[in-house]
């Protein structure tokens, strides 16, 4: 606030400034109330007073920085994450990263490219690396227990539309990203709607970026006619 009252910088400075620091403050407290310990175990604790639920393990992601407690009824409800709240503070900052971002290639004064496609070629490529990030890298780095596991809580979600067979292993593929659940009686993708965003991303960016090289192309034939007519 002394920074904006006494220099009043512009309105992307400001959010990229404040990202930043909201950032670095969530990844700050998740290494201290995390990672910085010798005993990850020991923040995960007890899911219960009378210890019902015991830990099973515990998985530590450096980036971005996660760390989720396994318990016996995981398989079911899904691990629990100690960390959310710095976690939480990261995409924020994220946000306010990308929105400074956007706010100053918008509104660049010498730019004749239109502005929708100055804005798309950069929240294209940041909506699909959230995608990305918080879903599909995710289930690309599960060992075979816990992607086993994954499959089981999409055919408990899914009970009468998942295919009804046991659980015969998952295949995993970065290009195309492809995580399927291989049962009995047939294939299920677990990132079927991560990847129409993907795909989707792809192609927005591939449009903004040919409408920011249309008008490129353009000044460059005129200055070369304009260069012959001379």
């Amino acid at each position: 606030m002394v920074w904006k009252l006494r220099r009043r910088p512009a309105r992307h400075r400001r959010w990229l400034v404040l990202g930043a620091s909201v950032v670095a403050v969530g990844y700050a407290h998740t290494l201290a109330y995390g990672f910085a310990l010798v005993r990850p175990e020991a923040v995960c604790g007890r899911r219960t007073l009378d210890d019902d639920y015991p830990l099973t393990g515990v998985r530590v992601d450096m980036f971005p920085p996660r760390l989720a407690c396994y318990w016996t009824d995981s398989g079911t409800f899904g691990p629990s994450h100690p960390t959310a709240a710095g976690g939480w503070a990261m995409w924020c900052g994220a946000a306010l990263l990308v929105a400074g971002a956007v706010a100053w290639a918008v509104d660049r004064p010498l730019s004749r490219t239109p502005r929708w496609a100055r804005g798309g070629v950069i929240v294209a490529p940041a909506v699909g690396a959230t995608i990305w990030i918080t879903r599909v890298d995710r289930l690309m780095g599960l060992s075979s227990t816990d992607l086993g596991n994954e499959c089981f809580r999409w055919q408990v979600r899914h009970l009468h539309t998942a295919p009804g067979g046991e659980i015969a292993g998952a295949d995993r593929s970065v290009v195309p990203p492809v995580v399927d659940c291989v049962f009995t009686d047939g294939v299920a993708s677990l990132i079927r709607v991560e990847a129409l965003g993907l795909w989707g991303c792809l192609l927005a960016w591939l449009v903004c970026g040919a409408a920011l090289l249309v008008p490129v192309a353009r000044s460059r034939v005129r200055g070369r006619a304009a260069g012959l007519a001379e």
